[in-house]
């Protein structure tokens, strides 16, 4: 491991690692070509498409690039070798040469001597990973319409990239995926929730508000209407001469100062008649107790708005949840062994390369669950819900023959199937017996391995069939067990 950047090659203490840079010239003559060994590890640790790297190679050499996505080989057109060379070999660089003849006497051609591929992938660092203000690798890419951006995790700061290298042309048709760790989608999920509360707040304050400047405007519309009522039956009151408004001035109160129903009953008294008064006293009591109705009115109202808007918030909040989970289950399904195997078929990968991948998976049970797989993609697909399980065994015989090459995989395909017909998909168990003998006349299982596997009830035991679904399969595959062991017995005589 090195220290990632020239510039920190000295430091004992630096935490940014990455693999050396291992590469090795494959061929000769004009199909030689350089295969950048360890490019997916060294992308790894810049937490940058391997792509990207191997890119970068081509634009700075002008060579064609291969890179493999399912076994990571990394391809470049040419002689590359990452080390030094001699001054023979840099003075024709230097003077554009393109001949030189080796020990054996062949020719061959300098294509690329001057750019080592260390330094290359150097400039690479310093372009597309490295915080052009900190020096730190911890950048992301962001690509905005035809700008490209890294944004530093370490100080926060944005790095423009220079727009004129060929390598952005790429990484803008090829943006690089987004994905965010736990503690950042915590983070955001925190900011979302918060910022759903501070709305719901601002809203819950404007309503009250709302209703707050409504009543205060009915109240003074209710004083403004007993003032009127009150000025047309003071009237007489009214035409009195100044020595009134001396006496009002004397004694320091203000007329109606007082709301209260006694000190209105007081006035009403003084000012009319007994029954006028009483007309008076009985209208402010029904005003009062109707004001008293419609604020309870409001009280509750806002209340049960209130409730509601809780039980609003509560409601989203339980949809927010149950959205992540089933987000997360369907990443999980899109994940899964099966999904995998079953996006290499449909891509029309060669029945060697799919069978590779098959025996390449890790899970249990073995061979037999590795086929398992395979059966489970092609015979749950949704593309197969309507069709004979014999004609999907005969469509993809390449397939099944590819992996059934000795007895010991035409038993884990036999013990696969047991699976696929007893827990994958149970209604299919009625096609056993058809299935056996198409596998028998497909030449994808020998008679002596069919006939094995029906004596051994337990033998899909490590792929957790029941055993009395195991005998249920075998009963109904009775019939065609029984000719394949009359049939033996007859070449064994």
């Amino acid at each position: 491991m090195q220290n990632i950047g020239a510039g920190n090659a000295d430091d004992a203490f630096y935490r940014y690692k990455m693999p050396k840079l291992v590469a090795k010239v494959e061929g000769r003559g004009n199909g030689i070509k350089t295969n950048i060994v360890n490019n997916v590890d060294i992308a790894k640790a810049l937490a940058r498409p391997p792509e990207y790297v191997l890119k970068y190679y081509g634009c700075e050499l002008g060579a064609q690039t291969n890179f493999e996505v399912k076994t990571g080989t990394s391809i470049v057109n040419g002689s590359h070798d990452n080390k030094k060379f001699t001054t023979d070999e840099l003075r024709l660089s230097q003077s554009k040469a393109q001949i030189k003849t080796d020990s054996a006497g062949y020719v061959l051609r300098l294509l690329y001597h001057v750019n080592m591929l260390g330094e290359i992938l150097e400039g690479f660092i310093k372009k597309y990973v490295q915080c052009y203000s900190c020096g730190n690798p911890e950048t992301q890419v962001k690509v905005k319409k035809e700008d490209i951006k890294l944004k530093c995790k370490a100080c926060g700061f944005v790095s423009d990239v220079d727009p004129r290298h060929k390598l952005n042309s790429y990484i803008i048709k090829n943006p690089p995926e987004e994905k965010m760790s736990k503690e950042e989608k915590r983070l955001k999920k925190a900011e979302e929730e918060r910022m759903a509360g501070a709305e719901g707040e601002r809203k819950k304050k404007e309503k009250k508000d709302k209703d707050s400047s409504k009543e205060k405007k009915e109240k003074k519309e209710k004083k403004d209407k007993k003032k009127k009522d009150q000025d047309d039956g003071n009237g007489e009151a009214a035409e009195d001469s100044d020595d009134d408004v001396e006496d009002e001035e004397e004694d320091g109160v203000v007329w109606m100062t007082d709301t209260s129903a006694e000190a209105a009953k007081k006035r009403a008294e003084e000012q009319l008649s007994a029954a006028t008064a009483a007309l008076v006293t009985q209208g402010n009591i029904e005003a009062e107790a109707e004001a008293e109705r419609k604020r309870a009115e409001k009280e509750a109202k806002r209340k049960a708005e209130e409730e509601e808007a809780k039980r609003r918030e509560e409601e989203a909040a339980l949809l927010a949840q149950e959205t992540a989970q089933n987000l997360a289950l369907a990443e999980a399904a899109a994940n899964s062994p099966v999904s995998q195997i079953r996006a290499l078929i449909s891509k029309g990968c060669p029945p060697s390369d799919v069978a590779a991948a098959v025996k390449a998976l890790t899970g249990p049970g073995g061979l037999p669950g590795k086929v398992a797989v395979l059966l489970e993609a092609v015979f749950c697909a949704p593309s197969a819900a309507e069709r004979k399980l014999v004609e999907l065994i005969q469509e993809n015989k390449a397939l099944l023959a590819a992996l059934g090459g000795d007895p010991a995989g035409q038993l884990a395909q036999l013990i696969a199937l047991e699976y696929i017909l007893t827990v994958a998909a149970p209604e299919r168990g009625k096609e056993t017996a058809l299935v056996l003998k198409t596998l028998y006349d497909e030449d994808l299982a020998e008679d002596e391995i069919i006939v094995a596997w029906g004596d051994k009830s337990d033998a899909a035991k490590s792929l957790n069939v029941p055993l009395e679904a195991a005998k249920g399969i075998r009963k109904i595959a009775a019939p065609v067990l029984e000719w394949l062991q009359e049939d033996e017995e007859e070449d064994d005589e």
